[in-house]
């Protein structure tokens, strides 16, 4: 009787995760992975691997990063028993995934579907670099004109107008009860020393 061969899409799961190679080499996101547990790190890497090798992405890793060692003493009980005391160690185990060469749109649907399937017990950290062309304040300036109208009608519902209102408080600033109340110097205010 023949063995059961079993799909391939199963079988790949035993194998290392496939990479693309980058054309030009540029960093566009760093994901840095945090864990206690190395086996819930591990396949958690494995699983950005695999996800952005399906987007196209050419990512480089999993490196280990140097381990985060917290210690720390507690006393087990106070007074007489002080010297009786409990050591307490965290070991925090870090890998680092690089995406190059990846369009921006791209690496934000990587990082929003790695978010979406979170594993337990594994922390994500992504520093994502975009670039844009020397015209920088160009593309601004278009961007503040494209908005401005949207700004200008939020800016009137914070502040009042410069009509009836606001001579009304001016003149109530200036008055000798509100400067009292106030506490600076007047009639109703405080004393001087």
């Amino acid at each position: 009787m023949d063995e059961l061969r079993l799909p391939r899409s199963v079988q790949l799961n035993y194998l290392r995760p496939l990479k693309r190679a980058p054309t030009h080499g540029v960093p566009s996101c760093d994901l840095q992975l945090r864990s206690y547990s190395a086996r819930n790190l591990e396949f958690f890497a494995d699983f950005a691997l695999r996800a952005a090798y399906y987007l196209n992405l050419p990512a480089r890793g999993p490196v280990p990063l140097p381990r985060i060692v917290q210690r720390w003493t507690v006393p087990r009980g106070n007074f007489v028993h002080k010297k009786s005391q409990e050591n307490f160690e965290r070991i925090t185990m870090r890998r680092l995934v690089q995406i190059q060469d990846g369009h921006p749109e791209v690496v934000q649907i990587w990082l929003g579907f790695l978010q979406k399937y979170a594993y337990y017990g594994v922390g994500m950290k992504a520093n994502v670099w975009e670039y844009s062309s020397l015209d920088v304040g160009k593309e601004m300036d278009e961007q503040a004109e494209k908005i401005k109208g949207t700004i200008d009608e939020r800016f009137e519902l914070f502040a009042r107008g410069k009509g009836k209102d606001a001579k009304e408080t001016e003149l109530m600033m200036t008055e000798e009860v509100f400067k009292g109340t106030a506490g600076s110097l007047g009639p109703l205010g405080g004393t001087r020393m």
